[in-house]
C-alpha cells in the first residue's frame, strides 16, 4: 500500500507497509469499541451517554488519522481543527449529561457526520480543500461512496502484509487463498482429532473441557455478537480513514467540478426570471393579505391573546419550509441559470426581492415563534426551533449579502449551522427548559 507516496529506499517501504498493517490491525479493536461500548451494543442498549468510551474512541480516531495524515505529509489546516474542535466537544457533551429525548439522536448523527467530514478535510481531499458549496455532494461522497468503495482494503493491506511476510521467510510466494485454505484445513482436522480423543478417555476430556473453559468462557454470546457486528463496522471505518488516506486527490477534481458547473447552465434568463417573478408575486400578495386582516383586527380591538396563541402557533413550520424553499430556488437557479444573477440587470434586482421576502419570512416565523415561547413556556422543542430559524435567518442574511458582493456565503452558513449546534450540545437544554417552563 506504499504506492500512495514515493518512496526512496527500501527501509521507509517497509516502514510505509509496517504503518498500514498496523492500522489495519487496530481497526479491529477500534470496531470493537465502537459497537460495544461507545454505541453500547455490549451491554443490550443500542446508545449509552456519559460513556467515556464515546470520548475515548474519539480521541483515537483523531490521533489515528491525524497520524496517517502526516506520515503522508498532509499537514492539517485551521479548518481541519474546528472540524475536529467541533467534533470533539460533541462528544464530550454526550459524556458529561445524558440527553432522554430525540436531541440525543441528532448529537449522534452530529457526531457522525462531523467524524465524516472531518476526515476528508484532514486528509485533504475536499474539492476546494475547504468547506464550500460542494459540502452536501462531498458529505454523501464520503458517508457512503467513499467506504463502500475501499470497503475491502483492510483484507488487501492484510493478506499484503502476509504474503510479503512469508515470501520473505521461505523466499517463496503464497497466494492469501493458499494461506486461508491451509489454516481451515489444519484447524478442521485438529479440531477433529481434538473431538476424538476427548470421547476416548473420560481424563482427557475432562481436560480439554477445562482448557476450553479457559480459553473461551469469557466470549459469551452477546461478546460474540459484538464481534461479528463490528467486522463490517471495521471495514466501513478503514475503508473511510484508510481510503481517505490512499486516494490523494479529491474525488472529483476542481477543474472537472468547474467545468461540470459550466455546463449545467442550461436555464433560459427568461425561465429564471419567471419563477422568481412568480414567487415575489405570490409573496406580496400573502403579505398584503397579512397586513390588512390584522391591521383591521388591530384597529378594531379584536386581538386578544387567545388569537395571538392561534396566530403563532397556525403555519411556523411551514413558513421555515417557504424560506428553505426560497433559499434552494436562488442556490439551484444560479448553478443552473445562463444568466448570473450577480449579473447586473433586473434579473438580480429580482433575485434581491426574493432574498428580501426571504429574510421578512424569517422575521415573521420568529415573531409567531417568540409569541408562542411567551405564552406557554420553552420546551426543548421550541429551543431547537430557534436554533432552526437562526441558521435559516443566518442563510437568508448572507444570500442577500452575496447578491451586493463576493462572499463564501455556502461556507460560512454551514460553519455557523456547525459551530452553534455545537455549543447548544453544550448546556443540559432539558433541565433548563423544564426550569423555565
Amino acid at each position: 500500500m506504499s504506492e500512495s507516496r514515493p518512496v526512496s529506499s527500501a527501509s521507509e517501504k517497509t516502514a510505509m507497509r509496517f504503518s498500514w498493517s498496523a492500522a489495519a490491525i487496530l481497526s479491529f479493536p477500534m470496531a470493537f469499541l465502537y459497537v460495544g461500548y461507545a454505541m453500547g451494543f455490549e451491554d443490550f442498549r443500542l446508545m449509552t451517554y456519559r460513556n467515556p468510551a464515546v470520548v475515548i474512541f474519539t480521541l483515537l480516531y483523531l490521533f489515528l488519522v491525524s497520524h496517517g495524515a502526516n506520515r503522508l505529509d498532509r499537514p492539517a489546516s485551521r479548518e481541519s481543527r474546528l472540524w475536529a474542535g467541533c467534533l470533539l466537544t460533541t462528544a464530550l457533551s454526550l459524556c458529561f449529561y445524558q440527553p432522554t429525548s430525540f436531541f440525543a439522536l441528532l448529537q449522534i448523527l452530529a457526531l457522525h457526520l462531523e467524524a465524516v467530514y472531518w476526515t476528508l478535510c484532514r486528509t485533504r481531499i475536499l474539492i476546494h480543500n475547504r468547506t464550500s458549496g460542494s459540502f452536501p455532494f462531498e458529505l454523501a461522497w464520503g458517508f457512503c461512496v467513499l467506504p463502500l468503495r475501499h470497503f475491502l482494503l483492510r483484507i488487501k493491506v492484510l493478506s499484503s502484509a502476509l504474503r510479503d511476510y512469508l515470501t520473505d521467510r521461505s523466499r517463496g510466494a503464497h497466494s492469501p487463498a493458499m494461506i486461508g485454505f491451509s489454516l481451515l484445513l489444519a484447524g478442521g482436522i485438529g479440531m477433529t482429532a481434538w473431538s476424538l480423543l476427548s470421547g476416548a478417555d473420560p481424563f482427557f476430556a475432562e481436560v480439554a473441557d477445562q482448557v476450553g473453559a479457559g480459553l473461551f468462557g469469557w466470549l459469551s454470546p452477546q461478546t460474540l455478537l459484538t464481534v461479528i457486528l463490528s467486522l463490517p463496522v471495521g471495514a466501513w471505518l478503514f475503508g473511510l480513514a484508510g481510503g481517505s488516506l490512499y486516494q490523494a486527490e479529491p474525488a472529483v477534481p476542481l477543474w472537472r467540478w468547474q467545468t461540470a458547473l459550466d455546463r449545467m447552465q442550461v436555464l433560459p434568463g427568461f425561465t429564471t426570471a419567471l419563477v422568481i417573478g412568480v414567487l415575489c408575486g405570490i409573496y406580496s400578495l400573502f403579505f398584503a393579505v397579512e397586513a390588512y386582516a390584522y391591521l383591521t383586527q388591530l384597529i378594531a380591538g379584536a386581538i386578544t391573546v387567545t388569537l395571538a396563541c392561534q396566530y403563532a402557533v397556525q403555519g411556523f413550520w411551514q413558513l421555515c419550509g417557504i424560506v428553505l424553499l426560497n433559499l434552494s430556488v436562488l442556490a439551484v437557479l444560479h448553478t443552473l441559470s445562463e444568466t448570473s444573477l450577480l449579473a447586473p440587470g433586473r434579473l438580480r434586482s429580482l433575485a434581491k426581492l426574493l432574498s428580501v421576502c426571504t429574510i421578512a419570512f424569517v422575521l415573521l416565523a420568529g415573531l409567531k415563534l417568540g409569541v408562542y415561547a411567551l405564552v406557554y413556556g420553552w420546551t426543548l422543542r421550541r429551543v431547537l426551533a430557534v436554533w432552526a430559524l437562526s441558521v435559516l435567518a443566518v442563510g437568508a442574511g448572507l444570500a442577500w449579502v452575496r447578491l451586493k458582493q463576493i462572499i463564501p456565503a455556502a461556507r460560512w452558513g454551514i460553519l455557523y449551522a456547525l459551530i452553534s449546534f455545537t455549543l447548544l450540545g453544550c448546556f443540559p437544554l432539558e433541565s433548563w427548559t423544564g426550569f423555565l417552563h
